[in-house]
């Protein structure tokens, strides 16, 4: 299995872990459209990722929604969306990680998919084969709006990413029948650990290393090897990350 790590704000550190462990990388710096220098700071991560040969980046996702009723947002969203592939592309990325940008309440489901739908045609119409775009689960409840996406776009540059941490504290559904609904249309995951809605912490998103907290992290990894074993799996915290590092790579051999 692809294992990656998510760069924080210490990317020079972590990119020498991620050396040193011989895995992929996820660019999460570009998240910010407004960074300073960008010029120069894709510069210095293309140099010091040139020998690592999985890369994948996060997109922008302030405020952003593809299936939006505004046309002032659906186009920034375009905009942002864009300015990632343009990011991805001059790093050598094979993966981009967007959000998929539903709060829960705001819209009903087949109004959103079908704007949602018609968003990613109009995104892949000048697009080549080279970048998957991975939808991000975030406030969802459960999985079935993220499924009908997927299935109603019908492109193979398009699937899932699983954030494991986001359906653990937001989701009304466990992060074991979300990988057993979703199944193959998860091309990515990301790994980190809470302790879930009555953890009573201020952020319930707390980006625990894999083994700290609520998740079962042995039974996802199970779990991935019968429902998606081709997905890319991502360590989305910087919390013990050497630990999570060898750990992952024990539990997918």
């Amino acid at each position: 299995m692809d294992i990656r790590f998510c760069t924080d704000s210490n990317f020079d550190q972590d990119i020498e872990l991620i050396k040193k462990h011989k895995i992929g990388v996820e660019f999460q710096e570009f998240y910010d459209p407004f960074i300073k220098n960008l010029a120069k700071t894709l510069k210095h991560q293309k140099e010091m990722s040139a020998k690592i040969k999985h890369k994948s980046l996060h997109a922008p996702f302030w405020e952003l929604n593809p299936g939006t009723k505004m046309p002032g947002l659906r186009k920034e969203t375009m905009k942002m969306y864009n300015f990632a592939y343009k990011c991805a592309k001059e790093l050598g990325c094979d993966s981009i990680v967007v959000h998929n940008g539903y709060y829960p309440g705001t819209y009903g489901y087949s109004g959103w998919v079908r704007r949602t739908t018609a968003f990613w045609q109009e995104f892949f119409a000048d697009k080549d084969n080279s970048i998957t775009m991975m939808i991000e689960n975030q406030f969802e409840k459960d999985s079935e709006l993220i499924k009908m996406v997927i299935d109603s776009v019908n492109d193979k540059r398009l699937k899932v990413n699983l954030d494991i941490g986001h359906a653990n504290c937001n989701s009304d559904m466990s992060v074991y029948n979300w990988i057993k609904t979703l199944g193959k249309r998860i091309g990515y995951m990301h790994l980190h650990n809470n302790h879930g809605k009555d953890s009573g912490a201020e952020n319930l998103d707390e980006h625990l290393d894999i083994t700290n907290g609520t998740i079962d992290i042995k039974k996802v990894i199970k779990l991935v090897k019968q429902h998606c074993p081709k997905a890319i799996l991502a360590i989305e915290s910087s919390k013990n990350a050497e630990y999570s590092i060898e750990l992952l790579k024990k539990l997918i051999k």
